[in-house]
């Protein structure tokens, strides 16, 4: 199954922010014997944009807290024109099962976004992707 997470600014935010959708647990990862892909596509009003690049080369992505045990995860990966994330994830075992918060970052018109942004209400939404 196809993990494809869009990606698109979040305007209700202050300050605005980067939107995972998550629906339909799109976040999940399910046990597999293959590794399996996940996307992160920017859309609608943030497909002009594009993933950063970090300090550390992983292009717009970053862990968030205690990141997961080596070998689960590979690199991300941007494609050329940088609207698109890819990574592979090996859930084959229990061993490989857990939830990780990460964080994206794209340049839209501009301006840096972030994902994990506060909202107005105090609310923070954090990415993650869950393997179960």
């Amino acid at each position: 199954m196809p993990n494809n997470l869009d990606v698109t600014l979040d305007n209700n935010t202050s300050p605005p922010g980067l939107d995972i959708d998550q629906k339909n647990n799109a976040n999940h990862v399910s046990r597999s014997p293959s590794a399996q892909t996940i996307t992160w596509q920017l859309i609608g009003n943030a497909a002009s944009g594009s993933f950063n690049t970090q300090t550390d080369q992983k292009p717009g992505f970053a862990w968030v807290g205690t990141p997961p045990p080596a070998g689960i995860f590979g690199d991300p990966v941007r494609s050329q024109n940088g609207n698109e994330i890819t990574m592979s994830d090996l859930n084959n075992s229990a061993s490989t099962s857990g939830q990780w918060i990460y964080q994206l970052s794209a340049t839209i018109g501009g301006q840096v976004y972030q994902s994990g942004a506060t909202s107005i209400t105090a609310t923070t939404t954090n990415p993650m992707i869950k393997n179960t």
